[in-house]
């Protein structure tokens, strides 16, 4: 007798809870697991609701599980498996509602191309929040956006959201192993939290892969600077010479660093460039005073 009434009882239970949670169920939605944790929890602050419904919907199943153990327990993992399975075709499609507003993939394409490039002017403008919705709009539709991804945590960089911007990029790197600008970007992170030797190893892996971009020969230097190794900071800056010979930025800081090692013929010599180069630096005059000093 007691066995027909428990059965009744979590009969009762479960046929009330599946009526409140396949009500539900065109307003849940997960996030994409194979998208950057970043991008996760801006899709969360999104689905406030949803989230709501959930810790309701699992608070109600533990409850009934205590007082249906050992039972419960079972139900309980039963549960939450027949949920997320839910969640996860429900945010399948989705996606693919919204991809079917166009007529083709190059419609797509183009129409991905236009908000990035909005993305981009909006970052410009200092306008991130906008700008980060249109990221979050672009990824939605193609979670593999490397351009996207690139955008936005080159957005959060900007505003010194070091976390987020080092989650983005490394999930990056899961999607392109071989991306220079990622590991200059992580060096950028590294360097501005303090972790120099984290910073020089991710400025290396940049040059590794893209051995001719400048900006990362000069940051790297920086970093030798800080670490007291002085000497690999100048022969890093005379390969950035040899690279751009008329690039401004690239001769004063070698002249700094040649003052810095006491070379005189080396720091005269890029002088005389960079006052070629860039007649109207008004550094000039310093340098040179410092420079007759050696």
């Amino acid at each position: 007798m007691f066995s027909l009434i428990l059965i009744i009882i979590i009969a009762g239970c479960l046929a009330a809870l599946g009526v409140i949670f396949f009500s539900k169920i065109p307003k849940v939605t997960v996030i994409n697991t194979q998208a950057a944790p970043v991008v996760q929890q801006l899709n969360i602050k999104k689905r406030l609701l949803e989230e709501r419904f959930e810790r309701r919907f699992k608070t109600a199943f533990k409850k009934l599980a205590v007082f249906l153990k050992p039972f419960g327990q079972w139900l309980l993992k039963r549960a939450q498996l027949i949920y997320q399975k839910v969640a996860e075709k429900e945010a399948e499609y989705r996606q693919r509602f919204l991809k079917a507003g166009f007529k083709s993939a190059g419609e797509l394409g183009n129409y991905l191309k236009q908000k990035l490039a909005e993305a981009e002017a909006l970052a410009e403008q200092e306008n991130y929040l906008e700008a980060e919705k249109l990221y979050i709009e672009i990824l939605t539709l193609d979670d593999k956006n490397a351009a996207a991804y690139k955008g936005l945590g080159d957005l959060y960089l900007q505003q010194k959201d070091f976390e987020h911007a080092r989650e983005t990029f490394e999930f990056l790197l899961k999607l392109k192993s071989d991306e220079p600008f990622v590991y200059r970007k992580l060096g950028t992170i590294a360097s501005e939290k303090g972790d120099l030797k984290a910073a020089q190893e991710d400025y290396l892996k940049s040059l590794a892969l893209d051995a001719g971009n400048v900006n990362t020969y000069l940051e790297l230097a920086k970093v030798y600077l800080n670490l007291e190794e002085k000497p690999k900071a100048f022969d890093l800056l005379k390969e950035a010479a040899g690279l751009e010979p008329n690039n401004p930025k690239v001769l004063d800081f070698l002249i700094e660093v040649s003052i810095i090692m006491r070379d005189k013929e080396t720091a005269l010599k890029t002088f005389w460039k960079l006052r070629e180069v860039n007649p109207e630096n008004q550094k000039l005059s310093e340098l040179k005073e410092q420079i007759e000093k050696l």
